[in-house]
């Protein structure tokens, strides 16, 4: 009964905080806002893939969605940027705080991303490339600060629109691309194409680094000497989807509004490449170099 209580104590602050969210983000002056980002709520009107029906079937469940658009790219540098801006503009100081990216992460990984640490988020040049390093959360003020600005636009496609982190169920319907029993977002069983092209942004091991265990008989990776991708690319590189959606596997994981975190990431091996891959332990809780987003439309 106690675990109960404090359980529906937690979740009645959460509301009230998301209401005391949603009220500072209100004082935004979005006519002003979506006057600064036309050109990028231009360019997100052209990215909108609508996805009218489709399913996605593992072996254990089968996953609809219908009737939602969803940015056929992962959001970038320079659109997330946008929304940092217009929150310190407007003097949102404890938003920010909130959503400001932590640059520390590339650190903690390697000090040979001491580089990525002072440039990546800041720098001209990787404005296409995903943002990373963010919480779920401030990808939520995203897609909530989007919507208002996308409502304030006067030359919008849509009308009554809302935008949102796409639903495990929704992100996997998109990124299975009409494919039915689909193991990765492209056709076929293997992580590179007939020209021996690899279809994602991962990383590769090759087969002198793979193993079988004399005590366990279990195939291991050795970590040491790994060829990979050493780095995010910019959001539309590799080939998209039949649904014309780049990097639903590879480049960066991507939240969900579940929690759940898909289609590994640069930093991944290849099997967490496959559509059905269970999330890579703690990819989905603090902010790192793997985790980024990308956003799904309703219209009312």
């Amino acid at each position: 009964m106690k675990k109960y209580i404090l359980t529906a104590a937690i979740a009645m602050l959460s509301v009230v905080f998301g209401f005391a969210q949603n009220a500072e983000l209100n004082k935004i002056d979005y006519k002003k806002s979506a006057i600064d980002n036309a050109l990028q709520i231009k360019a997100l009107d052209n990215r909108l893939k609508l996805i009218q029906s489709g399913k996605f079937i593992t072996t254990e469940k089968t996953y609809s969605a219908s009737n939602y658009y969803i940015d056929i790219q992962e959001t970038t540098n320079s659109f997330y940027n946008a929304f940092l801006n217009d929150l310190k503009k407007n003097k949102l100081t404890e938003i920010y705080e909130k959503c400001k990216i932590d640059n520390s992460t590339w650190i903690k990984l390697s000090e040979a991303f001491e580089t990525a640490s002072k440039y990546y988020h800041t720098d001209s040049k990787y404005n296409e490339y995903p943002v990373v390093n963010i919480t779920k959360e401030s990808a939520e003020l995203f897609c909530q600060w989007l919507t208002n600005v996308y409502a304030a636009s006067t030359a919008t496609k849509y009308k009554n629109a809302i935008f949102a982190l796409p639903t495990e169920e929704e992100w996997l319907v998109a990124a299975a691309g009409g494919i039915e029993n689909t193991i990765y977002p492209w056709e076929g069983k293997f992580l590179h194409n007939k020209k021996g092209e690899l279809m994602a942004n991962f990383r590769v091991a090759g087969e002198e680094n793979i193993r079988i265990n004399p005590n366990t008989g279990n195939i291991e990776v050795l970590d040491n000497n790994v060829l990979y991708q050493s780095s995010p690319v910019p959001v539309k590189s590799f080939t998209p989807n039949n649904y014309g959606i780049y990097q639903m596997s590879g480049n960066v994981a991507e939240l969900t509004s579940d929690g759940k975190v898909k289609g590994g990431s640069w930093h991944s091996y290849g099997y967490y490449m496959q559509l059905a891959a269970e999330d890579i332990p703690g990819e989905n809780t603090q902010p790192n170099p793997f985790t980024g987003f990308r956003v799904i439309m309703h219209v009312k």
